[in-house]
């Protein structure tokens, strides 16, 4: 909702930024519900995890089931010749812990309240300048092209629960803290945004030891919207990058790796995408490809790869059906690791504009190629919630 200046004055850590824009917006998301995890792994499936949530998923950025829990603001001030400025400050809303509320009753209970913090760890906060003839320029913690670009052809939206989106996001730097991001302006329908994003490490000629740069990045994106029609694609190379080898529920299932926490030379990932807009169906297809480069030790590189299609449907001005699958392989040292396949239904009744009640189902599996190795991984989540946005 837009706040006045006089209605901003009485936020009080707030009043000192907010007199000084044009406009401020007060947004963000809450997303509660109920759901059940189950998790087969280990030999033959001998071994089940299950898990019971009320509330939603936890996760730095925000509790939540089908998406995480925010609270952001956003500002921007015309300073005259057609430029602007602005700035965006979003954290995470926590709401989730095992019995956060406990009062001890008497001296002889022991138990202690183990309160979760309100806020989560920042999702967005940067600054920005931008004019109609030049484009925009943001600097500061941003969400990664890839993300934007793959969530934008995902019909669930990178929703929590696990499936498709889960298999695609295996691995991906969801937002850079030290990014500046440009993004020309559109023209013929054609928009490109680039982003280089530095991490921050120490380097150089310390004594006798030359230390490399680190985790240094940069992406570039383009795409096209034209009518009903929308085609993009985004290519991200994270550089000298350090990652652990990935698990699901102790189960090497994720990353490329298998048990060793490795320094990649580079790790390149390249998503195409396209969607239409039929009116009541819009069905939506992209591809992914990450590479984990890895020269000096082959054994621990290889890659990801795989298709995801589904839509979403219309069927009444207040119900959406929305279903999504991918299919896939992780390699490792140029032989198959993994085939990988996930799904996700879901079905979503609005109360309003901003409301809207939601039941959602989603299955990943990792179905191993080397046996000796690695065993089989099955998730699955289903759950009903609560989604509010204001």
């Amino acid at each position: 909702m837009k706040k006045s200046l006089f209605a901003l004055a009485a936020v009080g850590a707030f009043a000192g930024a907010a007199q000084a824009q044009s406009s401020v917006t007060v947004y963000g998301v809450i997303d509660a519900g109920a759901a059940v995890s189950n998790i087969t792994y280990g030999t033959g499936g001998g071994s089940t995890a299950k898990q019971n949530v009320l509330g939603g998923y936890y996760s730095a950025t925000g509790t939540g089931q089908e998406a995480g829990s925010r609270l952001g603001f956003r500002g921007t001030e015309d300073v005259g010749g057609g430029t602007r400025v602005g700035f965006t400050y979003e954290v995470g809303l926590t709401y989730t812990n095992a019995q956060d509320r406990t009062i001890t009753p008497a001296s002889t209970d022991n138990t202690t309240a183990t309160a979760t913090s309100l806020f989560g760890s920042v999702r967005q906060a940067f600054a920005s300048i931008g004019n109609s003839k030049f484009g925009e320029l943001r600097i500061g913690d941003q969400d990664s092209l890839a993300k934007n670009l793959g969530g934008f052809y995902d019909p669930t939206k990178e929703a929590l629960t696990t499936g498709a989106a889960s298999l695609y996001q295996q691995g991906a730097t969801t937002r850079f803290g030290q990014a500046a991001i440009y993004q020309a302006p559109t023209m013929a329908g054609v928009t490109i945004r680039a982003m280089y994003a530095n991490d921050g490490s120490t380097y150089g000629n310390t004594g006798a030891t030359q230390v490399a740069t680190l985790g240094n990045a940069w992406s570039l994106s383009g795409k096209f919207d034209q009518g009903p029609l929308s085609i993009g694609a985004v290519y991200e190379s994270r550089l000298q990058f350090a990652a652990s080898a990935g698990t699901y529920s102790n189960q090497v299932a994720v990353l490329p790796n298998l048990t060793t926490a490795t320094t990649y030379s580079s790790v390149n990932t390249t998503i195409v995408g396209a969607n239409y807009n039929f009116g009541m169906i819009t069905p939506m297809l992209q591809y992914y490809t990450v590479k984990y480069n890895n020269p000096n030790n082959p054994t621990l590189a290889g890659g990801l790869n795989g298709v995801q299609f589904g839509g979403t449907a219309n069927v009444t001005p207040t119900v959406q059906l929305v279903a999504s699958y991918i299919s896939g392989k992780i390699t490792n040292n140029g032989s198959d690791l993994y085939n990988t396949a996930g799904f996700q239904a879901q079905v979503n009744y609005a109360l309003s504009k901003r409301s809207r009640l939601y039941g959602i189902y989603g299955q990943t599996t990792w179905a191993s190629q080397r046996q000796s190795t690695t065993a089989d991984v099955k998730a699955q989540n289903y759950g009903v919630g609560l989604l509010h946005t204001f």
